[in-house]
């Protein structure tokens, strides 16, 4: 499992279902006992997490049926007993001449440099920021034009290779000789 993952799997197990949950053995927590969990959750506006919860105390039981200490995954009686989440609409622009107006916005920023250039580079590269803020010199090949992300920062466990246009390697060039004109 990604690390980051892996700790936020840990905290929600921590915070909303073992206090509830956690002294009682595997193969006497009920359905509707797990629902009381999940709505306590849902009760502080939270309901993306309390489906994540689900799907959390659910695989810990199919655990507990692969190993023999639970019967069923009680969990799975609950499909359709949460509310449903609505979508996040992750805005895009998607007209040219609004791209062009981000971009000479982004180009007069006055700001920081390293947040000026952070913003050129996220343009040039559409990657994520917490990608961006991660990036290492060394993943930076010159010559071929490339980032290369291992796999141990990438959430979908695979290698991942970003090619950086003549623009992109300008901007880490700036960052790497303005320091001394801003």
């Amino acid at each position: 499992m990604y690390e980051g993952a892996a700790r936020t799997v840990a905290g929600r197990l921590k915070r909303d279902i073992l206090p509830w949950l956690g002294s009682r053995p595997i193969g006497e927590i009920t359905a509707p006992e797990i629902l009381k969990v999940l709505r306590r959750i849902e009760s502080r506006g939270a309901g993306e997490t309390a489906h994540r919860c689900k799907t959390i105390v659910s695989q810990v039981f199919r655990y507990g049926v692969a190993v023999g200490v639970a019967e069923l995954d009680s969990a799975a009686d609950l499909r359709g007993a949460l509310a449903p989440t609505r979508p996040k609409r992750m805005v895009a622009i998607t007209d040219p001449a609004k791209v062009g107006e981000l971009m000479r916005a982004i180009h007069g920023y006055q700001g920081d440099l390293i947040t000026r250039c952070g913003l050129k580079f996220s343009a040039l590269t559409f990657c994520r920021p917490g990608e961006i803020r991660h990036a290492e010199w060394k993943e930076i090949h010159w010559i071929r034009k490339e980032w290369r992300i291992s796999v141990a920062k990438m959430k979908m466990r695979r290698d991942h290779t970003v090619p950086l246009a003549d623009q992109a390697l300008e901007v880490l060039q700036d960052k790497t000789t303005s320091r001394e004109t801003d």
